[in-house]
């Protein structure tokens, strides 16, 4: 049995109670513009940057770019010719230049960039949940608790990382370090003695009772 259900069916009291009415309304600089709730018209939104953030394409090819500028092939690829044309010589040029640096190229985009692909097509899998997730319960954008408690995470994190780094130099230092070898200096101080004593028997074993020590 199928039933319509309209605005006059509605309550305002039931509304603020049991439900959460959010109006959102999508734009081109932002993923969407959202107004919760019908008396604090609190305003949500995720702007196109915060969502290529979510996603990891920001790091992605800000490292991809690194790469690119250490392996020449930022180079290559601005000199390559534009293969939208009609003229036969110009797509020529184009598939004469590809073919000079295609061993560059292949080398470049190997198997070890689908690690990173791989990453970059989870962060996509999940950037529609982070934003629903930020649509109905705020997140660390727009719940100060949770962002106090993402600052502590931080704090610690970095001071962990810090004392982990300290702890490393002091070890190499430590390594470093030429410490004395104690046995060394024991001998030294036995074969001292030694001789000293060997010049005293040497010196009174003529008397009688007395034999020479020799070691």
């Amino acid at each position: 049995m199928n039933s319509d259900l309209l605005l006059d069916d509605f309550d305002l009291e039931e509304i603020n109670t049991d439900y959460l009415p959010i109006a959102i309304d999508p734009g081109r600089k932002s993923v969407f513009t959202a107004v919760t709730g019908s008396d604090s018209r609190k305003v949500k939104r995720c702007s196109i940057k915060e969502y290529y953030h979510l996603t990891g394409s920001t790091k992605y090819s800000a490292k991809l770019q690194r790469l690119k500028d250490q392996h020449n092939i930022t180079d290559i690829e601005s000199r390559i010719p534009s293969n939208k044309t009609s003229s036969l010589a110009q797509y020529r040029a184009y598939t004469e230049y590809i073919f000079i640096n295609l061993d560059a190229l292949f080398k470049f985009y190997d198997h070890h960039t689908s690690r990173d692909r791989f990453f970059l097509y989870q962060g996509r899998q999940r950037s529609p949940e982070s934003i629903v997730n930020m649509l109905l319960h705020g997140t660390s954008k727009y719940n100060r608790r949770k962002r106090n408690k993402k600052k502590k995470r931080d704090k610690k994190r970095k001071k962990k990382n810090k004392n982990k780094s300290k702890g490393k130099k002091k070890l190499q230092k430590m390594k470093n370090v030429v410490r004395p070898n104690k046995f060394k200096e024991f001998k030294s101080k036995i074969s001292d003695v030694c001789l000293w004593w060997r010049k005293v028997w040497e010196r009174f074993g003529e008397f009688e009772g007395l034999e020479m020590w020799s070691y």
